[in-house]
């Protein structure tokens, strides 16, 4: 059993304590751990790759103390690669089988469909549990029931109201991945307002409009006509893009950091109440200033921007605890493959929050 003390938090109504977490990580020390792992998941054609996720997944948990300790994470680099090298296989066999036969694309997305719930509750709770805290380990379980109703039933339901539903897809499979999950025993909740992230997305796509249309009248009437000598001649095509990208990450930073906000304002757990506070303003000048310096330095100040937004995030988040509560280890908990989380890493997809 571990319980979660509160010594040294501040004070909240009702005799609730409020912990906040604590980012120690530096620009510096990541520095070390990303070129070193660049360099031999180079020199080694992406073998070394699982070992570098370990390393900079057991630094960053590491460095990231609620309440005076820090989280781990366990996972083994070998189960990774094994994981990866089916993911890669299963990938090269799609590839190859659809350029022979075009048509075969149909039966694989089929597939692919019908395994999808599967594939996310495997790479969830492979990352569940090999996450811990204070000795014990994290877990996500849901049945395939569940998880076929929101990652095949509502993705249908979003095409066939053409969209329209996907606030209501987002906000239930964000409340769906957070209540399903447990530290031990102990189980989390989330309840989301729907209604809140429909206007998070409406005013998130009328900001887009609002500055895209006047960028765009921009780049078809006044750039054309501009009279450049020759050395400037990229300033036509750079200029409007950079703006077009500072109105996307603006729009883009405000829809997550509302919906991240409602996300942890609505978590809980016995006894435990979680918040966040995220500014978009302050988010999307982050995200423009690590766009900015990446490509300035050919990527090398990467692990600056990695560090400094996930110290931001972590800065803005809280937890409300009332009373001593007691977690307790879950020793049914089985090691889990790597292969659904591998696959998701493939295809560029995004299992969780």
């Amino acid at each position: 059993m571990s319980p979660v003390s509160t010594a040294g938090a501040p004070a909240a109504a009702g005799g609730e304590r409020i912990v906040r977490p604590e980012f120690t990580g530096s620009a510096r020390e990541y520095f070390r751990i990303w070129i070193v792992n660049l360099f031999f998941t180079l020199i080694t054609l992406g073998i070394y790759s699982a070992w570098a996720k370990v390393r900079k997944k057991r630094y960053l948990y590491g460095c990231t103390r609620l309440d005076g300790d820090s989280f781990d994470y366990s996972a083994s680099p070998k189960t990774i690669l094994k994981g990866r090298i089916v993911a890669v296989v299963l990938f090269v066999a799609y590839a190859f089988t659809v350029e022979i036969y075009p048509g075969s694309v149909y039966a694989f997305w089929a597939v692919f469909l019908l395994a999808l719930p599967w594939l996310v509750v495997r790479a969830l709770a492979f990352n569940a549990r090999n996450s811990a805290y204070r000795g014990l380990r994290f877990d996500f379980a849901p049945t395939q029931a569940e998880a076929a109703r929101i990652y095949i039933g509502m993705p249908i339901l979003v095409a066939l109201t053409l969209g329209i539903a996907f606030p209501w897809f987002i906000a239930r499979q964000k409340a769906f991945v957070v209540s399903r999950h447990a530290l031990g025993t102990t189980r989390f909740g989330c309840e989301l307002p729907v209604r809140s992230f429909y206007a998070t997305y409406i005013w998130g796509s009328l900001m887009l409009i609002a500055l895209a249309v006047p960028i765009a009248a921009l780049m078809g009437y006044a750039i054309p006509r501009l009279e450049l000598p020759e050395e400037f001649a990229w300033v036509p095509f750079v200029v409007p893009v950079a703006m077009m990208y500072a109105a996307y990450a603006l729009a883009y930073a405000y829809v997550q950091a509302r919906t991240t906000n409602l996300l942890w304002n609505g978590a809980h757990g016995p006894g435990l109440r979680f918040g966040s506070t995220l500014a978009p303003g302050k988010l999307a000048r982050i995200y423009v200033g690590n766009v900015i310096a990446a490509a300035a330095t050919a990527g090398l100040l990467i692990p600056w921007a990695v560090i400094r937004t996930l110290r931001y995030r972590i800065e803005n988040f809280t937890m409300t605890v009332d009373g001593e509560n007691v977690h307790e280890a879950n020793p049914a908990l089985e090691r889990v493959g790597a292969t659904g989380q591998e696959f998701g890493d493939i295809f560029n997809l995004d299992f969780g929050l």
